[in-house]
């Protein structure tokens, strides 16, 4: 349940379109520009985003991207499954195939407190936070946030697993 680098990027030119005033279309060159990723290769992101309303195209003149809903009701649980596809409860971290409490790989055990923790935090972190929390730390990407608010809950899981 690792990200996928598309997903990552995919969140990247979403977070992009949240933060533009609304009403705004932003070109795809724009958007791919702002966020480091090849214009060729955002447009595909932006296609399978566009298929699950998550973002909304507009051709001709002033043609451009915006997102498809208010930034607060989009999480990140849907922008991944609309890359990525429905993940299922038994995937394998080890991508061995089903690993169930009845079918176990090595890490199975240490694996779903883990994944429980990112599930939750992909689902319960939506687009508008992630923008406030850009304009609370100007100086600090919002990347470089999450990575840490990231370490924070594996470490927290870490404790937790620990003292069980």
């Amino acid at each position: 349940m690792i990200l996928q680098r598309s997903s990552e990027l995919a969140i990247r030119a979403a977070l992009f379109l949240a933060q533009q005033a609304p009403g705004k279309l932003s070109p795809v060159h724009e958007i791919a520009a702002r966020t480091g990723v090849s214009k060729a290769y955002l447009a595909k992101i932006l296609q399978r985003l566009a298929g699950a309303g998550l973002v909304r195209s507009f051709r001709g003149p002033g043609k451009g991207m915006e997102l498809g809903r208010a930034p607060a009701f989009i999480n990140l649980d849907s922008i991944v499954c609309a890359i990525e596809g429905p993940r299922t409860e038994d995937e394998c971290v080890l991508g061995i195939g089903i690993c169930s409490k009845e079918t176990p790989c090595t890490l199975h055990s240490d694996w779903i407190p883990i994944r429980t923790a990112i599930q939750a935090l992909l689902q319960n972190t939506t687009l508008a936070k992630l923008v406030e929390i850009a304009q609370d730390h100007p100086n600090k990407s919002v990347e470089r946030m999450i990575g840490e608010r990231n370490s924070s809950a594996q470490a927290q899981v870490s404790r937790g697993r620990r003292h069980s």
